[in-house]
């Protein structure tokens, strides 16, 4: 895998997560509340760390 390549499936991944918060209030009758905090805090940490390594990966491009 090409770091090209790396970078567009943690984009596709971040773009995803993305979509999951954007209609995850749409599902707070059903799973109430705290699951609702509690997916939304996960899911932007995930996008945090996502973010995270894909800044590492293309500081690594450029230096090597």
């Amino acid at each position: 895998m090409t770091l090209e390549e790396g970078l567009e499936l943690i984009e596709n991944y971040k773009k995803g997560l993305q979509k999951f918060l954007d209609v995850l209030p749409e599902q707070a009758v059903q799973l109430g509340s705290e699951m609702i905090k509690t997916l939304t805090i996960n899911s932007k940490n995930e996008i945090a760390n996502l973010e995270a390594i894909e800044k590492a990966l293309k500081r690594t491009s450029k230096s090597g």
